[in-house]
């Protein structure tokens, strides 16, 4: 082998150790958390130590359950088994009032670095999330909860680091659930609103025969016309009148698989005073019309000489 060849394949040999010590990094985290635990039967205030937010956890009990408490003076009501997160900056006063003498609350202080796509979420629609967002507590935050509660009675260094890895767990499955709430995986709106709009959907769906308008909607459960179509659609991610069609035709086209109704049944059924206008809507919806379904339907489960009986007895009826 030549000189230079022999400079060559010395140049190519790595310290494996040095090669290793390039590639590998180290990450690290700082996690600041501050918290307060609320059960005494009184007024308690306290001032925000961090800029980020608050985390009120505030577990059912057997007693009644309702808890009013107030954020730079503004003021809110919680009930048992919800939890809230506001933002909050430091300073800020937060004031607890007791008013059951078993309830307790948990106040979680979070720096906003913790929580950094949640910030620049934030951040973008502020509008949206000033008087806070509400989740509710699921099994999992339910026993987290439970467990710093029954933690926190005794005074053991490690129990205050299982509190702070309970309280992580609580605050990253209320993150998630914020997270998947609706169809397009965006953060729910805040707490106020949301009530509300859970309240429209319900009147909805619990009795499709009825025809609501937007107005009695939002004067049923106390709200504007305004405010009713905006958070309707942005948690939906559909209209108040495109929900209630499609719950309508839907419904309609259930009642219409089952084979023991009349178009014009179903139309009633639906909230439509003529099976007309009912054909009209059904076939816009779908892009047939209804009878063309039942007569699909009854083919295949009574046969093509039922519908020919069937066809000739409405005929009569003309």
């Amino acid at each position: 082998m030549t000189e230079s060849g022999k400079n060559a394949s010395q140049s190519e040999i790595v310290d494996p150790l040095s090669r290793l010590e390039s590639e590998i990094s180290l990450n690290s985290f700082h996690i600041e958390l501050h918290y307060v635990i609320f059960d005494e039967l009184s007024s308690s205030i306290i001032a925000s130590p961090v800029d980020g937010f608050l985390n009120i956890l505030f577990p059912s009990s057997s007693s009644p359950c309702i808890s009013p408490y107030f954020v730079k003076d503004n003021s809110y009501v919680i009930r048992g088994g919800e939890n809230i997160l506001h933002p909050i900056q430091i300073g800020d006063s937060v004031e607890w009032k007791n008013t059951y003498g078993n309830n307790v609350a948990i106040a979680l202080f979070v720096p906003k670095n913790l929580l950094r796509d949640f910030q620049n979420k934030f951040e973008t629609e502020r509008h949206r999330f000033e008087n806070g967002l509400l989740t509710k507590s699921d099994n999992r935050i339910a026993l987290a909860i439970n467990q710093i509660l029954d933690l926190a009675k005794r005074d053991h260094q490690l129990n205050n680091l299982r509190i702070q890895a309970l309280m992580i767990e609580a605050l990253v499955h209320q993150i998630e659930g914020l997270y998947a709430e609706n169809d397009k995986r965006e953060v729910i709106l805040n707490k106020n609103h949301y009530d509300k709009i859970i309240q429209v959907k319900s009147i909805i769906d619990k009795d499709l025969s009825k025809n609501h308008t937007i107005a009695e909607l939002a004067r049923l459960v106390g709200t504007n016309e305004q405010y009713l179509k905006k958070y309707f659609k942005q948690h939906f991610g559909k209209t108040v009148m495109n929900y209630i069609t499609e719950r309508k035709m839907e419904h309609a086209k259930e009642l219409i698989m089952t084979g023991e109704y009349r178009v014009v049944d179903v139309a009633r059924m639906t909230g439509y005073k003529h099976s007309t206008h009912f054909t009209t809507a059904f076939k816009k919806y779908f892009g047939f019309i209804p009878n063309s379904l039942r007569y699909s339907f009854l083919v295949a489960q009574e046969g093509v000489q039922h519908v020919i009986t069937e066809i000739g007895s409405y005929m009569g009826m003309l």
